[in-house]
């Protein structure tokens, strides 16, 4: 039986700030980020990990969340390569093979998400005035411990309806929009909630305090599950709520960003043509991949299956989401 880690041993395990001394170096270092941008479950792991696989951009990875205050150190130290085994250790004596909401295989490579690193620092996990000189340091970070030819890709879903402000705060900022049935995101978005709820996701709490946290007040714990399983349906309009109006800032501000800076793409599409898709985006930002991707070995088709509560509500929310179904041209 895996030995228990404790959360304060999932982040840094040598001094707080071990950057600290090393952060000028950052000043010079410029970077163009690439983002990724799609609901929460609407496939943006899934793009993520297969254009991460092309070895053609650095990106957010585990390693970079749990010991985001070392990064500098540790490559400086030549210590990098230590720190990662220690990331993928911890996974081991956690018993962890995959990130259970989607069974996602986990490393400390692992494509992630940087809102992590903004939430874990105490601000809005999304870029804002708030966090934005957080988010430029997490991204010169990454650029300075990543090979110079390679392009920065991220990825954030509480991001998605926020790219306005982005495009004014980086204005060399490209954008990769990945889109999905809504009332699948719906659901799959109330079947990772309810399976972080049930259950502690260890691999979820050695990248978030917030969620580590959670599971450290009983009383707040149980009040979310409790009310997740008595009020599911308030639940269901919630994340329908909160789909639709992702949605409807998309359409609506879509047309604001110039059309070279940005690309759409549907799930639906890149899980039956994952090469297709990968190659019209890397086509877009005009790269080459620069390793061979085995797409049979990447992509997992997974059954879709609906909870119970969706399917009885199916029609009504089709009839709710009928503008998006349109104006995405999705059938059913």
């Amino acid at each position: 039986m895996p030995t228990q880690a404790t959360d304060k041993e999932h982040f840094s395990t040598i001094q707080p700030h071990p950057d600290a001394p090393y952060l000028h170096l950052l000043q010079e270092v410029d970077f163009q980020p690439i983002l990724i941008m799609g609901d929460h479950r609407s496939g943006t792991t899934f793009l993520y990990k297969l254009l991460a696989e092309t070895d053609c951009f650095s990106f957010v990875n585990p390693y970079h969340i749990i010991k985001y205050n070392e990064l500098l150190y540790n490559r400086l130290q030549k210590t990098e390569h230590q720190a990662q085994q220690n990331v993928n250790e911890l996974f081991q004596t956690l018993g962890l093979k995959n990130r259970l909401i989607d069974k996602v295989a986990v490393t400390a490579r692992l494509p992630e998400e940087y809102g992590f690193i903004l939430e874990n620092a105490g601000k809005p996990n999304y870029i804002c005035p708030e966090s934005l000189s957080n988010f430029r340091e997490l991204c010169q970070k990454i650029q300075f411990i990543s090979p110079q030819q390679q392009s920065l890709l991220l990825k954030n879903p509480w991001d998605f309806a926020n790219f306005r402000y982005i495009k004014s705060a980086l204005p060399t900022a490209k954008f990769i929009f990945i889109h999905r049935q809504p009332i699948h995101v719906i659901n799959s978005q109330l079947k990772a909630s309810l399976s972080m709820l049930s259950t502690r996701n260890d691999y979820i709490a050695a990248i978030s305090q917030q969620y580590a946290q959670l599971y450290e007040h009983p009383w707040r714990l149980l009040y979310r599950r409790l009310r997740n399983s008595l009020f599911f349906q308030r639940s269901l309009q919630t994340a329908t709520r909160g789909v639709t109006q992702a949605l409807d800032y998309f359409i609506e501000n879509i047309d604001s960003l110039p059309k070279t800076d940005y690309i759409c793409v549907r799930y639906e599409e890149l899980s039956q043509e994952p090469e297709k898709v990968v190659s019209s985006v890397l086509n877009f930002l005009e790269l080459q991949p620069k390793s061979p991707l085995a797409y049979d070995m990447l992509v997992e088709s997974r059954p879709l299956r609906l909870l119970p509560a969706v399917a009885r509500n199916y029609d009504k929310l089709r009839q709710e989401l009928q503008t998006y179904f349109d104006y995405f041209g999705y059938q059913a």
